[in-house]
């Protein structure tokens, strides 16, 4: 026993010093873990945000979107509604059996025909039906 104690108080600053730099190691590579795992969530709360941020952004021009799109129907069904209200008082007028249409009739003829075309977007007539031609001459 008394050659142990004799080795042990050779060595134990030794192993002070290696339990020491073990402790430290161990202390470091935890403050380490700590701080990366620190980054790492900061940086997934900031892409979390952008992408929160960037939904909202869509949302909202979506709304615009369904908004012009529903005053967009709005004006075609209140355009129909005139076209058709005014076809009846044109298709009454006694020239309308003289002539097959005067300028009014034509002219409304124009406005249900530009309506039509105009589809859903809120484009000139004119630009759906070039559409439509360049789709059919394909």
């Amino acid at each position: 026993m008394t050659a142990a104690l004799l080795t042990l108080r050779k060595i134990w600053p030794y192993l002070a010093i290696v339990a020491g730099l073990a402790v430290a190691y161990f202390w470091i590579d935890h403050r380490g873990y700590a701080r990366g795992k620190a980054d790492v969530e900061a940086r997934h709360a900031e892409a979390v945000a952008r992408i929160l941020a960037d939904a909202e952004r869509i949302r909202i021009a979506t709304d615009k979107l369904a908004e012009q799109v529903a005053a967009s129907r709005t004006e075609q069904v209140t355009t129909e509604r005139t076209i058709y209200r005014d076809a009846i008082k044109i298709i009454d007028r006694p020239v309308y059996l003289r002539q097959c249409m005067d300028a009014d009739g034509v002219q409304l003829l124009d406005r249900a025909r530009d309506s039509a075309n105009r589809g859903l977007t809120g484009e000139p007539a004119d630009a759906a039906a070039d559409a439509s031609l360049d789709a059919a001459q394909r």
